[in-house]
């Protein structure tokens, strides 16, 4: 098991078997398609907030794990219903 955030001194300290690299993947494939983009993101800190403001939302990848971050209008992430 491998986790590719970490840097590889705390893989080694931790004892987790690096992986070889992975290909670049193409940029076609990179794409989210925009409908599946949202697919787990919840708006968080979104009290009231003006349309087309940038918004807090977070994503859960495991028990007591979560990712956060800042989305700004454009970003497929960005909840419909607070678009311009």
């Amino acid at each position: 098991m491998t986790n590719h955030n970490l840097h590889p001194v705390w893989s080694k300290a931790l004892g987790l078997n690096p992986q070889p690299a992975a290909e670049t993947p193409q940029p076609a494939a990179t794409a989210v398609a925009p409908s599946a983009a949202a697919d787990g993101w919840h708006v968080i800190r979104a009290l009231n907030p003006r349309p087309g403001a940038p918004v807090t939302i977070r994503k859960q990848f495991g028990p007591q794990i979560w990712v956060s971050t800042t989305v700004r209008p454009g970003d497929p992430r960005y909840p419909a219903d607070l678009q311009a």
